[in-house]
């Protein structure tokens, strides 16, 4: 009696294991260019009871795909896949593919990119050498005519109808130029004080050179 019972509540216990399942479905896949997509098969394996429970894991895969493949551009469709498949959980096994508008279209976005990044880099470049001239040529007259003898050497005799002098007036140091303009700015500003408040003003300028460890230019203030 005792064994026909226990055999009897065992069997009650003991469930068949529910079959493995494959399913197939497709998505679409964001890639890093807005509307431009991957166009993705899911290949799952899917063990339970529930359609409700099937869906949310369909769901949580399919999550999690797409933000792999919200980094990669479809140019990319190799690297974005593996990153998928070396991490997918549930058994599933994800293939991506990229028509050819899509395509095209993210290689018109690179191209577009890669023009703007070397004209940047060119208009980079051209600044770098006018603000080379500026700063190290027209602003020394002796370096400036070296520099155009270097590059006319057959024409030496010209050298004495460029006034060189006068170009580097023109231009000057730039950082002494700021200096002078922002000097200018400070005296034009104190000329319209009184005395009272000049000296105040002064005053201050004074303490903020101190907190610098520039006691120097303090004094110097105090003796103006």
């Amino acid at each position: 009696m005792t064994a026909n019972w226990l055999g009897h509540l065992t069997g009650l216990r003991t469930r068949p294991a529910d079959s493995v399942r494959s399913f197939t479905f497709s998505a679409e896949l964001r890639s890093c260019h807005p509307h431009i997509a991957f166009d993705a098969i899911f290949q799952m394996q899917w063990q339970g009871d529930g359609h409700d429970a099937y869906w949310r894991v369909r769901q949580d895969v399919t999550r999690w795909a797409d933000q792999v493949t919200a980094k990669y551009c479809v140019t990319q469709v190799g690297n974005a896949e593996n990153e998928i498949n070396s991490g997918v959980a549930y058994n599933a096994n994800v293939q991506l593919t990229v028509s050819r508008q899509a395509r095209a279209a993210a290689e018109g976005i690179l191209d577009v990119h890669r023009q703007t990044a070397l004209e940047r880099l060119k208009q980079q470049a051209e600044l770098e050498r006018v603000r080379f001239m500026r700063e190290t040529v027209y602003s020394q007259p002796d370096v400036a005519r070296s520099y155009w003898l270097y590059h006319h050497p057959d024409r030496p005799e010209e050298l004495l109808t460029i006034k060189f002098e006068e170009i580097a007036e023109k231009f000057g140091d730039a950082a002494e130029s700021r200096s002078l303009g922002v000097a200018k700015l400070i005296d034009e500003f104190l000329g319209q004080l009184g005395e009272s408040e000049r000296r105040y003003l002064l005053g201050q300028v004074g303490q903020v050179f101190s907190s610098y460890n520039r006691t120097d230019l303090a004094e110097r203030l105090e003796i103006s």
